[in-house]
């Protein structure tokens, strides 16, 4: 009896094509805006690769810490001043996960598991990349709430871009005031991502909730106060106490880019037990712009930091201005 075996349907570089493609189709994250490739990474992976465990990506400092401007006086010179430069640093995670299915459980159903497994491959990337940024926004945000340290937060911390209102049901104001952490740059908030207990509790809240009819189909909530909803069970959310955390986006606010593997993709057979075995694995950078990677003496694996590591405060250094990040934390009470 003919069988398609698993080396059938993984064949790279043909099934990498397909898999890079639906991982773009299928990212929450891109289709929101909130990612975006970053074109200096792109261009040094197509260029000479991508090695080590982190890019570095140095920037020009704005101009905001400039003094002001000299009225015009004859026969005076101007004072020229500076412009400084600094570095973020993203780091690379380089994760793997191996499938297998017996010959027996392809006889014995009918259907092929492993051409089940392949299909949903790009989806599950997707869920593992989104559960490392919320890990990610866990450490940002956890250094940012740490007291202001000119020697390792030039740009200050103290919870600038925290904003908690959990002591309170949530209002309907609530995300309005979150985005104020930002001030004058608040319009640049453009995206929100919850929990989707919280997008429930808050299609509650909105003004239009009365004329909602049942026969017009799910009562869903693609926007609230002119921003778009990302909704993500991986959002942090007690359903006890009813305590969440959003977050706030701007276009771009996270670097988001592959990082090419020598071997994406592999298959092997244990003859003997009549085991196919898939393996894949997946290097990229799915990185919050502003804040550095810099965990100085910590012991980081060669393929990266573990989740828990990147959810560790210490490990963060900001390199942004407060206006120049594009996310803020907002902590909500949804009872």
């Amino acid at each position: 009896m003919a069988k398609t075996t698993v080396a059938d349907l993984i064949q790279t570089p043909m099934f990498a094509d397909y898999f890079r493609q639906a991982m773009i189709e299928q990212s929450t994250l891109i289709k929101s805006g909130i990612a975006a490739i970053d074109e200096r990474i792109a261009k040094r992976a197509r260029a000479a690769g991508v090695t080590g465990k982190t890019v570095t990506l140095p920037f020009f400092n704005s101009l905001d810490g400039a003094s002001d401007d000299e009225v015009l006086t004859e026969d005076t010179a101007l004072t020229p001043e500076k412009i400084d430069a600094d570095a973020d640093v993203a780091p690379i995670c380089r994760r793997g996960k191996a499938f297998s299915a017996t010959d027996l459980s392809a006889d014995l159903s009918g259907q092929d598991p492993m051409a089940a497994i392949a299909a949903q491959l790009a989806d599950y990337w997707n869920k593992m990349r989104q559960k490392r940024l919320v890990k990610v926004l866990e450490g940002v945000f956890a250094a940012n709430a740490t007291t202001y340290n000119a020697s390792t937060a030039p740009y200050g911390n103290n919870s600038d871009l925290v904003l908690d209102l959990s002591s309170a049901s949530m209002g309907k104001t609530d995300i309005m005031l979150g985005a104020q952490l930002l001030g004058d740059r608040k319009l640049e908030l453009t995206a929100i991502a919850m929990h989707s207990a919280v997008e429930t509790y808050l299609s509650g809240l909105d003004t239009n909730t009365g004329l909602y009819r049942a026969s017009q189909g799910p009562a869903t909530l693609p926007s609230y106060n002119g921003r778009g909803i990302i909704v993500d069970d991986t959002m942090p959310y007690n359903p006890s106490t009813g305590v969440a955390t959003l977050y706030l986006f701007g276009r771009g606010a996270v670097a988001l880019n592959d990082v090419p593997e020598k071997v994406p993709f592999e298959t092997d057979r244990e003859k003997l037990k009549g085991n196919d075995i898939l393996i894949s694995r997946i290097a990229d950078i799915c990185h919050l712009r502003g804040y550095a990677w810099n965990p100085g003496s910590t012991s980081i694996a060669d393929g990266g930091p573990t989740n828990t590591q990147l959810a560790t405060a210490a490990l963060w250094k900001r390199v942004y201005p407060q206006k120049a990040i594009r996310c803020v934390k907002l902590v909500v009470k949804c009872a």
